[in-house]
């Protein structure tokens, strides 16, 4: 029989637990010594907000799946219990929710909470998946009865059979605080593209002003759009629309300042609206196009009315002809304010550099004064060209500033040509700018991928 004195004697489990117990709070009050733990919670929450925005810009540069994995926000609340406090009551770091079918419903149920009542930026990736599990359609109605704190709105379904679901989810309710809506949605070939448009967020969207339609998105599933500012229009699957009903998107909004156009987009059998009815985008500053079969460069070029045009890329030009010629001699009248000029049209090239040259005869005025950056495929021949541009528009008083050149050949290779003079800087073109400029990093560079 044990005596009175080994009843109060603790157990060796007691022991070491009590000595775990004492090495915690033991390393807690070490931690509070540490001159960080004198930091004020609001610095550190600065803090650790820029550091989430690092990691977030270096997982865009490097890969995507860094953010699937190692999240910062979560990494912190593991450093130290100080650390586990402000993080946690930091909501800022729990507004960025990333659903897939990789995430538990209460990670998301978690990030919903800790963000408390700010705005969400929300990214729904269903890429390479052939069908929605329980647990993530549960978890896409749960961040949906959040949508009115929606900020930013990413949906990349893989197949229209998975698209559908959210798109109906979405079609008649409102998104008052939703300024970025990016949609991604491609056929699958099972029968949904015998149904009507949908049309999203019937009741409104208000501070809506960046969208992108991608693939059946484009013609099926298109949000309010009348104060949209920046429109990405990507054809990705041949589902082409009316002209009229392009006609109606891009003016939709008198505030359209960047439109972004990828793929043939018009019906082959209709033809593009010309000078006589032209569409007009009197607000429109950055225009991007990239095409198929080439219809769309003429079509756009000569049948658009956009006279503040400051920026224009044309990737990949393919198509030939009269159409195409017009359209380049049309472009220094109609757009006489350009700024920037992207082009990776390589038999385009001598023609362009023939007319910024020199002043146009008929008016004796330098083609786009105001033009300040010239980017294209460079080929040697064009050498004497490029001289004769720059030395043209330096004695006019519109000099150029900024010579990008699209060349597997090293800049200090081409030192021989007297273009490196002291107010041109001369780069090399390996990738396209940001766009558009000044979008002070509200797009993805994921998302945006079809002009790299």
């Amino acid at each position: 029989m044990p005596t009175a004195f080994e009843d109060i004697m603790p157990t060796p489990e007691l022991r070491e637990q009590d000595a775990e117990t004492s090495q915690v709070w033991l390393l807690r009050f070490s931690n509070s010594l540490a001159p960080i733990s004198a930091i004020p919670p609001e610095i550190l929450s600065l803090i650790f907000e820029f550091g989430q925005a690092i990691e977030r810009d270096d997982a865009q540069s490097e890969d995507s799946s860094l953010l699937s994995t190692n999240l910062f926000e979560v990494l912190i609340t593991h450093v130290s219990s100080h650390f586990r406090n402000v993080a946690i009551s930091t909501c800022m770091l729990w507004t960025s929710i990333d659903i897939s079918p990789a995430r538990s419903t209460e990670e998301i149920s978690t990030y919903l909470s800790r963000s408390n009542h700010c705005q969400l930026f929300i990214r729904i990736d269903l890429e390479g998946e052939l069908s929605l599990s329980a647990r993530t359609m549960a978890n896409i109605e749960i961040a949906l009865h959040h949508l009115y704190r929606y900020r930013s709105f990413v949906i990349v379904s893989g197949p229209e059979s998975l698209g559908n679901h959210i798109m109906h989810c979405l079609s008649g309710v409102d998104a008052p605080t939703l300024e970025h809506l990016s949609i991604d949605i491609r056929n699958d070939d099972v029968g949904y593209l015998a149904g009507s448009d949908v049309g999203i967020l019937r009741k409104g969207a208000p501070r809506l002003s960046f969208v992108r339609l991608r693939g059946l998105a484009m013609s099926l599933f298109r949000p309010p759009l009348e104060n949209v500012t920046t429109l990405h229009i990507d054809q990705t699957e041949p589902l082409p629309i009316l002209v009229e009903t392009f006609r109606r998107m891009v003016t939709a909004s008198p505030h359209l300042a960047n439109l972004s156009v990828y793929g043939d987009i018009i019906n082959v059998q209709q033809t593009w609206p010309g000078s006589s009815n032209p569409i007009e985008l009197p607000s429109l500053r950055q225009l991007r196009i990239c095409g198929v079969d080439g219809m769309i460069y003429p079509g756009l070029l000569l049948g658009i009315n956009a006279p503040g045009l400051e920026s224009l890329v044309l990737k990949d030009v393919s198509a030939s002809g009269c159409l195409l010629i017009e359209a380049y001699k049309n472009i220094f009248q109609v757009f006489p304010l350009i700024t920037s000029f992207t082009t990776t049209h390589f038999t385009s090239i001598p023609r362009i550099l023939l007319e910024l040259a020199e002043p146009a005869s008929e008016m004796n005025d330098i083609p786009w004064p105001e033009l300040h950056t010239l980017t294209f495929l460079l080929n040697l021949s064009d050498a004497d060209l490029i001289e004769d541009v720059l030395r043209g528009r330096q004695a006019s008083g519109h000099p150029l500033t900024r010579l990008r050149l699209g060349t597997v050949h090293s800049l200090s290779a081409l030192q021989q040509y007297d273009w490196q003079r002291d107010n041109v800087v001369v780069e090399k073109f390996d990738h396209f700018d940001q766009w558009p400029f000044a979008s002070y990093g509200i797009d993805s560079n994921w998302d945006d991928d079809l002009f790299n």
